[in-house]
């Protein structure tokens, strides 16, 4: 099947094989496009509901024409074959137009690409579209009519940590507020938000635009990710001084983040202070609704829907964790070894836990859980 595709599009004039691949990844449902020189071939594969699919295998000779496509598409420059760039254009699909980020980067073989795929309808999902169980939905809705502290999101690369972070966006536009973001790079446009696009490689990183953003009276300030000290610092000194902050951090749960934001050589009393609350989230695989795959079992390996995977689209598991004043207590006073035992206790669910119970529901299956949250073990 793989063989017999490719031989199909092989033959295609490369401008139509280019919008072929594209066509085909949105029908798909891909998030991502990765092409990949190798020795004797071109590998293209798409990623879907976070797993990468290997679709076709072209002849090396078609790897340098389909990249120079790209280039020209993404308007960055053609002869430079030495060094990684970055670009982005958009496709007009059938229904819709799709923003398209590329990133280039030269490899043994040759160059290698990557095309993110950025629908708008992606956009407008609820708390609940996302997965979050009604708790969490209470949760988190009650926590952004605060007007000021911080709210972190955080997991791993492709956890859905942005989403999220432009769902609550969605949710405090409700409010008349100034509202700026600071992102690298901007996925989607957001209606009646200052979007300011920055590069961690240059003088306009995210600690200096958050300087100058603070100079402009925003109420609410959504920062895509803090990477550093002084970026940290400055956002957790600006939710003190009657700013409600977003943000995402790279840690494995909940509870870690205390831990890094300490490493991050931000103090107890200022965490205490300021957090308002830790999300920690993971993608999972979604059952399929049309095929009903009871068991986690595709029922019809011909279902138009999961291609006979049992799976479509996927949804949110999560921790969250509300700090209240006990808790504040606790990080006030650097009582760790107390906070370490809210899982123990039942304070608030876990990963797995709240996986568990979207198992029990059929959202998703046992070894998707596991799948995700192999770090907790």
């Amino acid at each position: 099947m793989l063989q017999d595709a490719s031989i199909q599009i092989r033959h295609l004039p490369v401008s139509d094989l280019v919008e072929f691949l594209l066509k085909e990844a949105l029908r798909q449902h891909s998030s991502d496009i990765h092409l990949d020189p190798a020795e004797e071939s071109f590998r293209i594969r798409f990623r879907i509901d976070g797993l990468l699919e290997e679709k076709y295998i072209l002849p090396k000779e078609l790897g340098p024409p389909i990249i120079f496509r790209l280039k020209v598409l993404a308007e960055v420059r053609t002869d430079e074959h030495q060094a990684a760039q970055d670009g982005r254009f958009f496709f007009q699909s059938d229904k819709e137009r799709i923003n398209i980020r590329l990133s280039l980067i030269p490899t043994y073989y040759g160059t290698n690409a990557v095309l993110r795929l950025l629908r708008k309808s992606h956009q407008g999902s609820t708390l609940e579209d996302l997965g979050f169980n009604q708790n969490h939905c209470t949760l988190l809705r009650n926590i952004v009519k605060k007007n000021s502290g911080m709210i972190l999101i955080t997991g791993p690369t492709g956890s859905g940590k942005t989403t999220t972070l432009y769902t609550l966006l969605e949710l405090l536009k409700e409010k008349p507020t100034s509202m700026v973001s600071i992102e690298d790079p901007i996925e989607y446009a957001v209606e009646n938000v200052v979007q300011i696009p920055v590069n961690s490689y240059s003088l306009f990183n995210f600690s200096n635009a958050l300087r100058s953003v603070l100079r402009q009276d925003p109420d609410i300030i959504m920062i895509g990710e803090i990477r550093d000290r002084e970026t940290a610092r400055l956002a957790f000194g600006s939710s003190m001084t009657g700013h409600l902050i977003l943000s995402s951090l790279h840690t494995n749960s909940a509870l870690l983040t205390l831990n890094r934001l300490l490493d991050l050589g931000i103090e107890p009393y200022a965490i205490a202070s300021s957090l308002s609350m830790v999300i920690s989230q993971r993608l999972v695989r979604r059952s399929c609704s049309e095929c009903g795959a009871k068991n986690h079992l595709p029922k019809k390996k011909n279902c138009l829907v999961c291609r006979g995977s049992g799976f479509s689209g996927r949804l949110v598991i999560a921790e969250v964790l509300e700090i209240d004043n006990y808790l504040r207590d606790l990080i006030r006073n650097s009582q760790w070894t107390n906070l370490s035992k809210l899982t123990e206790e039942g304070k608030f669910l876990t990963l797995r836990e709240d996986g568990y119970q979207k198992v029990d529901k059929l959202q998703t299956s046992m070894t998707e859980v596991l799948r995700v949250t192999y770090e907790e073990a």
